[in-house]
């Protein structure tokens, strides 16, 4: 059994583990070989996320009155957590893809922005598109507005010199 000085230190390293987190993903990482295990860490880490196994009372300290608070409710049994620091869409998707494909494992739920979500929700936010996806929509959009106030302006100082063109022919058809 741990001294209480072990489990001071595992709070602490817990606390700066949760710190900054924009989700976290509660998953039962039951009957995981090594090898996936490892594995699934190393997909966590392109997508700037971190997974931790630790015990629930250590977990439920070093969370204490912090957004994930609402985790005490998701961390019952054994338990892994995944912190996502950028995109929360990105540690959802791999965490769902990845218990998939070697049909082991399950989401128990989530804590973003303070938020309970089931497992149904961290579906629905594993689908979502990535935030450079979203970015790159918008700034399309914002890019076609621009080309269309380009197009309209375009066509005023065309239509101009086409009035000013047609007035000039005139003139110079009155004066001959």
């Amino acid at each position: 059994m741990a001294t209480k000085a072990r489990k001071q230190e595992v709070v602490g390293e817990l606390k700066d583990f949760f710190k900054d987190g924009k989700v976290v993903i509660v998953t039962d990482l039951t009957g995981l070989s090594v090898a996936e295990f490892t594995g699934f860490r190393r997909s966590l880490r392109k997508e700037n996320a971190k997974l931790r196994v630790a015990k629930n009372t250590l977990v439920k300290r070093a969370i204490g009155e912090t957004e994930f608070k609402k985790l005490e409710t998701l961390a019952k049994g054994p338990s892994g957590f995944v912190v996502g620091y950028d995109d929360p869409a990105q540690p959802a998707k791999v965490v769902s893809d990845y218990l998939k494909q070697i049909k082991k494992g399950s989401v128990r739920g989530a804590v973003l922005e303070g938020k309970a979500l089931n497992a149904d929700d961290v579906k629905a936010l594993a689908s979502l598109p990535s935030k450079e996806v979203l970015l790159a929509g918008i700034m399309g959009g914002l890019d076609s507005g621009a080309q269309g106030i380009a197009g309209l302006l375009g066509a005023v100082i065309r239509d101009i010199a086409y009035m000013v063109e047609e007035v000039a022919k005139k003139k110079e058809g009155v004066t001959e």
